[in-house]
C-alpha cells in the first residue's frame, strides 16, 4: 500500500510539474513573440499611413464599403439576426462564445430555421470559450436542423500547446455580401444596453462591400482548420459592388511567430497618432513596448485616453496585470479611467478623429501573441466621430484613476500585480 501511494504521488506531482512547465514555457514564449520594438511615429499624410498600414496588416485598403456601428446587445443582436433570418445561400458563424440562454436559443433557432429552408450554415465555436456553458442539447438541435458545426480545437492529449492557441475571432459573413465583427460574444451577459453589473459594454460592426471578402477569409482560415474543408465555391465568394465611401482595411490575424498582424496594427495606429488616441479595451496589458509606444505618443503631443473595466471585471487578475503598467503611464500623462457600471468589454481604438478600429483585439499578450482574431480599421471621419462620440458618452460613466492612488497601492498589492503582468499570457 505504501509503495502504490508513493507511485501515486510522484505521478501526482509529474503531472503538476509538467502542467506548470508548459504554463510557464507557452506564457514565456508569448511574451517572446510580443515583440514590436521599434515604432518610429508615421507620416502625417493619410495615403502614406495607409500604405504603412498595409504594410502591417498584409492586407490592403479596399475602397467602396458601408460601416454601420452599433452598441450593446439591444443594438447588435436585432441586427445580427435579422441578416441571418434574410440570408438566402450561405452563413457563416465563428465565435469564442456561444452560451446557452434566451440569446443562444435566438440565434440557434434563426441558424436552424435558415438551414431549413436550404441555406448553407456553417458554424465554428471555440472549445475553451464555450464548451462548458453551451448545452449539447443545443448542438444537437442545429446538426439536426441541418447546421454544419465544429468545435474549434477541442482539448486533447497530445497537443496542449495547440489548445492554448484559440479563436477569438468573432465573424458573421452572410451571403458573402454582408459581414459582422466586434467585440460581442452570443450569450446573456450581452443583452441590454451596459445598464447594470449584469449587462455588459460592447461595440459591434457591419459591414458591407468589398472588404466583407477578407472577412470571410477569416472564416476560412478557421473552417479549414476544424473540417479540411477548403471553400471554393461561388456562393461563397461574390463579386462584391461598391457600397459606399468608406476605405477598410481588414485584420485577419493569425500568430506563428515573431509578431502578429493584429499587434503590428495597433502599434501603427500608436505611431499614426499626433493629437488624439482613444482607447477602449476590455483586457488592457500593454507590454513594456507598448508602454513606451503610449508614453512617446504623449510625449510629442497626443492626448491619450483609456478606458478599461473597472469593478466588475470579468478577469480580476488581469485587472491587477493591467495595474502594473499604470505608474509609468500616467507619470507620462496618459490617462486612464475605468468604466463603473459593468463590464466594458469592447476593443475600439480611434486616432485623430480620422481612424477607427472595431474587432477583437485585446491589448495584451494572447490576442498579439496566441489568438487567431479579426477587425476592421475605417478610414472614415464621420465613423471615427461617432466612435469618439461614444468614447465621450462612457468616459461620463467611468472613475478616472490617479498616480497617488496608484503610488499608494501597499507593498504586497503590487508584487502579486506584477506576477500577474509576468504571466500576462495566460490570464
Amino acid at each position: 500500500m505504501t509503495t502504490l501511494l508513493w507511485v501515486a504521488g510522484a505521478l501526482a506531482s509529474a503531472v503538476v510539474a509538467g502542467f506548470v512547465y508548459l504554463t510557464l514555457a507557452v506564457n514565456f514564449i508569448a511574451n517572446q513573440q510580443d515583440r514590436v520594438d521599434n515604432v518610429p511615429p508615421i507620416d502625417e499624410d493619410p495615403e502614406a499611413f495607409m500604405r504603412a498600414l498595409h504594410g502591417a496588416a498584409g492586407q490592403g485598403a479596399t475602397a467602396g464599403n458601408d460601416v454601420r456601428l452599433f452598441q450593446n446587445g439591444d443594438e447588435i443582436f436585432p441586427a445580427m439576426l435579422e441578416a441571418i433570418r434574410a440570408s438566402r445561400s450561405t452563413v457563416h458563424f465563428s465565435s469564442y462564445i456561444l452560451w446557452s440562454g434566451e440569446i443562444g436559443e435566438r440565434f440557434a433557432d434563426a441558424f436552424c430555421d435558415a438551414a431549413r429552408r436550404g441555406v448553407v450554415v456553417r458554424m465554428i465555436v471555440d472549445s475553451e470559450g464555450s464548451a462548458d456553458d453551451l448545452d449539447k442539447s443545443l448542438v444537437r438541435r442545429l446538426r439536426d436542423a441541418g447546421c454544419r458545426f465544429a468545435w474549434y480545437r477541442p482539448a486533447q492529449w497530445f497537443d496542449v500547446t495547440e489548445y492554448n492557441s484559440r479563436t477569438h475571432r468573432r465573424i458573421l459573413v452572410v451571403d458573402g455580401t454582408v459581414g459582422f465583427t466586434g467585440g460581442v460574444g452570443v450569450a446573456d451577459l450581452w443583452l441590454g444596453n451596459a445598464e447594470g453589473p449584469a449587462n455588459w459594454r460592447d461595440t459591434h460592426a457591419r459591414v458591407a462591400g468589398p472588404a466583407v471578402t477578407a472577412l470571410q477569409a477569416g472564416f476560412t482560415d478557421n473552417w479549414n482548420q476544424c473540417t479540411h474543408e477548403l471553400l471554393l465555391h461561388d456562393r461563397d465568394y461574390h463579386a462584391l459592388e461598391r457600397e459606399g465611401g468608406m476605405e477598410v482595411t481588414t485584420v485577419i490575424s493569425t500568430p506563428a511567430g515573431g509578431s502578429s498582424p493584429a499587434q503590428r496594427v495597433i502599434a501603427a495606429c500608436i505611431a499614426a497618432a499626433t493629437r488624439t488616441l482613444r482607447v477602449t479595451n476590455a483586457y488592457f496589458v500593454p507590454t513594456p513596448t507598448f508602454v513606451d509606444a503610449l508614453r512617446a505618443a504623449r510625449a510629442r503631443g497626443v492626448h491619450v485616453q483609456v478606458i478599461a473595466p473597472g469593478p466588475h471585471h470579468d478577469k480580476p487578475f488581469v485587472r491587477r496585470a493591467s495595474r502594473h503598467s499604470w505608474p509609468a503611464l500616467l507619470a507620462s500623462g496618459v490617462e486612464i479611467h475605468e468604466f463603473q457600471p459593468s463590464m466594458v468589454h469592447a476593443k475600439t481604438l480611434t486616432v485623430d478623429g480620422a481612424l477607427a478600429l472595431i474587432g477583437t483585439i485585446n491589448f495584451d499578450p494572447r490576442s498579439f501573441s496566441l489568438n487567431a482574431e479579426c477587425g476592421i480599421v475605417v478610414a472614415d471621419s464621420a465613423i471615427a466621430a461617432e466612435m469618439d462620440g461614444v468614447f465621450a458618452s462612457d468616459l461620463t460613466r467611468c472613475r478616472r484613476i490617479t498616480a497617488e492612488e496608484v503610488a499608494a497601492r501597499p507593498l504586497g498589492t503590487r508584487a502579486v500585480d506584477a506576477l500577474c503582468y509576468w504571466v500576462r499570457a495566460q490570464l
